[in-house]
């Protein structure tokens, strides 16, 4: 028989911290996928007005992609973003308090730049086509 122990304050931690990056990762893998689509869409709308039946199949095919991309981009930025949660297991680093909290919210910052840097790609190339400028309060957003 195996004597069971309590976990520590570092082990619930980090649990923490990984499952933090694994739930942004699919809140913004899914959310954030159909965002970046309607955002792309509104902003299309405001500047071409009614788009043709050919732009509207170019655009359902721009969708589906960002539909198979958005998530990988959303999986890998959190990947990323957990190599400033390892900093807290370098030997030095152990029991400060910190440490975590200063490195927590690096990490969700992490996990969420690469979707949001995405969206913000999107819409600034394919959401605003030509010389079409966006108004500064985002008029063309549903209020």
């Amino acid at each position: 028989m195996t004597e069971r122990r309590r976990p520590e304050a570092r082990e619930v931690y980090w649990t923490f911290g990984c499952g933090l990056s694994v739930i942004i990762a699919i809140v913004c893998a899914t959310f954030g996928t159909f965002l970046d689509i309607h955002l792309v869409a509104r902003a299309q709308h405001y500047c071409l007005g009614d788009l043709g039946s050919g732009e509207k199949f170019a655009g359902t095919f721009w969708a589906l992609s960002r539909i198979v991309i958005f998530p990988i981009a959303s999986v890998l930025s959190a990947l990323a973003a957990l190599s400033f949660h390892l900093l807290t297991r370098l030997p030095w680093l152990v029991g400060r308090i910190w440490v975590g909290a200063v490195l927590l919210p690096v990490t969700i910052a992490g996990s969420i730049a690469g979707p949001t840097a995405m969206t913000w790609y999107d819409l600034a190339t394919v959401g605003t086509p030509g010389d079409c400028v966006l108004p500064w309060w985002p008029s063309w957003l549903p209020s």
